[in-house]
């Protein structure tokens, strides 16, 4: 491609097109944005502009129009570009393809530093083709403008001489591989002249690049015909290397074609890192019916529900041949129109029959990296957006060839959306199929759910771009993964326990059994015993959740257990007397109340939720749920005005530490305690979760990295929720369980709970009785609730437990069993699976 040397007169907005050539396509956007396709947020401005209206573009906005080019040679495109307000990440592209190709070539670009809004003119030639498509699209946030002016297509009149033309990458980058590991990608070469491309040979790369597989050399390729080339990367050093590769043919406009190579070696930190994780070995003859390659290529969008399996690795997989690196977008899946919605349960009447942005999925711009059969999610955790309701949560997945896949690779990606300030999630699937240079429409699926009053399936497609980029620490992703999963606790089906225990009598459909948790409502359950994780559920609406280990499920209100009474415990192991001391003197805002009713409340009667401080006490749960609680405190999105409710709202009634009435409000006081006193012994910069949850406990133990993120007040503050907000995999509800109740909060011998604090949660000290819930024989002590139950003939014992709303059970029996659920129709049972989690091992020996 070369720069042409004339310009366009610009007369009164109208473009004079050169005498020598013919105007195949022009416009200058003053009659709007009907000439073009377009997808995203994109519009016409009046204010950036070289006459009339400029097409104006941002977010992942784009226009693109064909243009029919076969009568006509020394083809020609001009335009005027601009922007404003880029930032590092931002640019605006101009990009153009031959052919109906879907692999674009870029024309021009702006980027931060060339965003005055003034315009910049390109001109250049093109390749001779019987078709032009011309693409214009932002890559920006919301805040961040691109804009186009006065675009021209020309053409001499008389069409050319047939001839070759030569559409390979320009460069393939293999990103960061241990040294003396080997990864492999294939380019493809495509023949998109108007004459045979013929191929003589590929010569190169050298150095710790090969050329692995060579269907190219010697081939000729009618129009539109694909090569393919399977090149290797296998460093034997540390640091960045390079390389190339001569394609030579009988394109006279790019008789030898290079492809630039780079990669980077790292030496291996001796983790038991492998660079090809967990390869496939099927044929790749997988019969497929639903989300084809041909569907999602097509301009059509998906319309159906699939079953799950869909989306899961076939038995017939067949190791990818492309490596996906780089940044996924999706073009504006929150528009209007997009995508289909059902409605399940709507207790609060969110959505009628209208569209609204809840029946929508939110932007999408993520980077991602894999390794072997894994595509590992750069972002993790809980990804604050501009959607008003959803929020974007991660899930690493699986990518594998099919051969019907026309030489693309195929992946699949667990994901949920997560309800804004709340704690709901909806659990869905994406899967698209990639090769080095593009990607598919991504479909998408919701069909599952962890929440008492708002479920719904929710499905479709959306058009995608993929850039192809070196991603910032790479390998210390691709560890960080390898190594969860090979902590994971060992898993096996609920329905091995009896065979496992076949003495015992032991029936595993007491677990989870349907009198006690609704099938239709169960998300997760899973028994723990003697280093086995036994696990059930994952059932969706459209049949087996494929991948179950990353189902990602609520907390609710088990995290009042896992952060604020952890937390609090933590601390009085660190700072003997944190638990004793005064609210007020952590406090300010509490030291300040008028009415002193914060006076002698300790951090310990705030994690018990008997500080003293209610308004009914008809029912336990009465303050917690008045409307005055949901508009106050819950949907409240700042920590100032979520502090000020919860210290004002409840006047004094009795002495702290005598009476329980739940209240959320008394955890998120008792998180914000634990959270200024950190900050006083160790700086401002000192979090309660990051610091104490995360690092001293969560770590070690080997959780999730998507777990290690909590909900938070959406201001500077950041504060955690304390009370709500986690998320948890099946298998860091074992791990934290386990640690709290039978290894009684050390890690690898090192007590990380204060274990006095921890007897007195775990209902084992007789000199500090619990605190009566006054129901159903529940009590509470130290964030832990307990049941006061006969689990055996002559046998009365509490039996301690993590509680969350909507129907979360968190079990620790006392013959060190461990018994979970996850589900959300308000059923709160386990009668069942203490009788069955006795014949394992003897409740009172």
């Amino acid at each position: 491609m070369k720069v042409s040397t004339y310009i366009p007169l610009l007369i009164s907005g109208i473009m004079i097109v050169p005498a020598s050539a013919e105007s195949l396509f022009e416009d200058n956007f003053n009659s709007g944005l009907s000439n073009w396709q377009s997808s995203g947020n994109v519009a016409t401005n009046s204010s950036i502009i070289l006459d009339g209206l400029s097409a104006y573009l941002k977010e992942t906005g784009q226009i693109s129009k064909q243009i029919d080019t076969s009568a006509h040679s020394n083809l020609s495109v001009s335009f005027y570009m601009a922007s404003r307000l880029l930032e590092s990440a931002d640019y605006c592209y101009a990009e153009y393809a031959l052919n109906g190709s879907a692999s674009f070539t870029q024309l021009s670009s702006l980027g931060n530093g060339q965003d005055d809004g003034n315009f910049v003119f390109t001109s250049s030639s093109i390749s001779d083709a019987t078709s032009l498509t011309l693409r214009f699209r932002a890559a920006t946030g919301g805040a961040d403008h691109c804009y186009v002016e006065d675009v021209l297509v020309t053409g001499d009149g008389q069409p050319s001489t047939p001839q070759p033309s030569i559409d390979v990458v320009s460069s393939a980058s293999f990103g960061s591989i241990l040294v003396d590991s080997s990864v492999s990608q294939v380019v493809t070469v495509t023949s998109t002249g108007t004459q045979d491309l013929a191929i003589s040979t590929v010569s190169g790369p050298n150095g710790d690049f090969t050329l692995s597989q060579d269907n190219c050399s010697n081939a000729t390729l009618s129009q539109n015909q694909s090569c393919a080339l399977t090149l290797s990367f296998s460093p034997t050093f540390s640091g960045a290397h390079s390389s190339s590769l001569t394609i030579s043919s009988n394109d006279p406009n790019n008789a030898s074609a290079l492809v630039s190579l780079s990669g980077n070696g790292v030496a291996d930190q001796g983790d038991g890192y492998v660079e090809n994780y967990q390869p496939l070995y099927g044929s790749g003859n997988v019969s497929r019916t639903e989300l084809t390659h041909q569907e999602l290529n097509s301009n059509n969008p998906i319309t159906y529900l699939t079953q799950m399996s869909a989306v899961a690795v076939p038995s017939e997989a067949a190791q990818p041949e492309h490596q996906l690196e780089g940044r996924i977008q999706l073009s504006s899946p929150a528009t209007a129109g997009i995508g289909q919605f059902t409605e399940h349960k709507d207790t609060y009447r969110y959505t009628s029959n209208a569209d609204d942005p809840r029946k929508h999925i939110p932007d999408f711009d993520f980077e991602f990296v894999q390794s072997g059969t894994h595509l590992i999610p750069v972002q993790r955790g809980i990804q604050l957006s501009s959607h008003p309701y959803w929020e974007y949560i991660l899930e690493p997945g699986r990518v594998w060839k099919e051969n019907s896949d026309n030489g693309d690779s195929r992946a699949a990606l667990p994901f949920s959306i997560m309800q804004k300030n709340s704690n709901c999630v909806h659990n869905g699937v994406m899967s698209f199929t990639f090769n080095n240079q593009s990607i598919s429409q991504v479909s998408y699926q919701i069909a599952a759910e962890t929440c008492l009053y708002y479920q719904f399936d929710m499905w479709g497609s959306v058009d995608a771009q993929y850039t192809q980029q070196t991603v910032t620490n790479s390998l210390q992703i691709k560890q960080a993964h390898q190594t969860y999963e090979s902590s994971k606790i060992e898993m096996r089906p609920i329905s091995e326990l009896a065979t496992d225990y076949p003495s015992s009598g032991v029936d595993a459909a007491n677990f989870g059994h349907s009198s006690e948790v609704s099938p239709d409502h169960m998300s997760v359950f899973g028994v723990y015993y003697n280093g086995v994780h036994y696990s059930g559920g994952c059932e969706t609406r459209q049949g087996t959740h494929p991948y179950c280990d990353r189902l990602r499920v609520p907390s609710y209100s088990t995290a009042k257990t896992a952060l604020a009474g952890t937390a609090s415990m933590r601390l009085e192991t660190l700072y003997p007397g944190y638990m004793d001391s005064q609210l007020t003197d952590h406090i300010p805002q509490a030291g300040n109340d008028p009415e002193g009713d914060w006076a002698d409340v300790t951090p310990n009667n705030a994690i018990d939720m008997a500080t003293g401080n209610y308004r009914l006490s008809s029912g336990y749960l009465s303050d917690e749920y008045s409307t005055a609680n949901d508009t106050g405190f819950f949907l409240v999105l700042d920590h100032a005005g979520k502090l000020d409710y919860s210290l004002s709202r409840y006047p004094r009634k009795a002495t702290p530490g005598t009476f329980f009435n739940y209240h959320t409000t008394d955890t998120y006081i008792a998180t914000v305690a634990a959270q200024n006193y950190i900050k006083s012994q160790r700086g401002n910069q000192a979090d309660i979760f990051d610091d104490i949850i995360v690092n001293d406990i969560w770590t070690p133990l080997n959780v999730d990295e998507g777990t290690k993120d909590t909900r938070r007040t959406y201001d500077s503050e950041a504060m955690p929720f304390g009370g709500y907000g986690l998320t948890y995999l099946r298998d860091d509800i074992v791990k934290v369980v386990k640690f709290t109740s039978i290894d009684r909060g050390a890690i690898n011998g090192q007590q990380m709970l204060d274990p006095s604090e921890l007897e007195i949660a775990l209902f084992n000290d007789p000199t500090s009785p619990p605190l009566d819930v006054r129901s159903d024989n529940k009590y509470y002590s130290n964030s832990v609730w307990a049941k006061q139950k006969t689990v055996a003939p002559g046998c009365e014992t509490y039996v301690p437990y993590m509680s969350g709303y909507g129907g979360i059970q968190f079990v620790m029996l006392p013959n060190d069993v461990i018994y979970y659920y996850v589900s959300d129709n308000n059923e709160f049972a386990w009668d069942k699976a203490i009788t069955e989690a006795g014949k394992l091992n003897a409740y009172c020996q």
